[in-house]
């Protein structure tokens, strides 16, 4: 039998949390390993737990919140980093600095994502990239998506 019960987990925990997850996430990076999305998604869950327990204004809550944003995006996910931005963009305590620290984050994307593709860059085509990103993901982890008989 296992036990799920909830346990209650400090700001200095999560913070030595997040610490250990981000490290362990950039050597699976480092080494191209497959496991470095769900490892950035690790670092996601820690920050959005610190996120929803310190203050926006605070400088733990502001860089909880950006770190939250930047590991999700770093996993692949997009459109869930998205929602993420503007849930914390919201926030009218969230500190200018934050805020240009979050949309640093989508540019670093942007301008990774264009090395990635300078073909699809240069002809300002990458939105094509993020749209095959979103297609591939909604059709359930296959590669290939299947196509419905009519």
């Amino acid at each position: 039998m296992t036990d799920t019960t909830a346990f209650a987990v400090t700001e200095d925990e999560l913070d030595t949390l997040v610490s250990i997850a981000i490290r362990r996430a950039e050597i699976l990076d480092d080494e191209r390993s497959p496991a470095a999305d769900e490892a950035w998604h690790e670092v996601a869950t820690y920050e959005r737990r610190l996120a929803a327990i310190t203050a926006p204004s605070d400088i733990a809550g502001g860089v909880a919140r950006v770190g939250a944003v930047r590991a999700t995006l770093t996993a692949g996910h997009r459109a869930e980093a998205e929602r993420l931005a503007s849930v914390y963009l919201a926030e009218p305590e969230l500190p200018a600095e934050r805020r240009a620290a979050m949309e640093r984050v989508f540019q670093e994307d942007r301008d990774r994502v264009a090395q990635h593709f300078p073909t699809l860059a240069k002809s300002g085509r990458l939105a094509e990239v993020a749209a095959w990103k979103a297609s591939a993901a909604a059709q359930e982890s296959r590669v290939f998506p299947i196509r419905e008989a009519a």
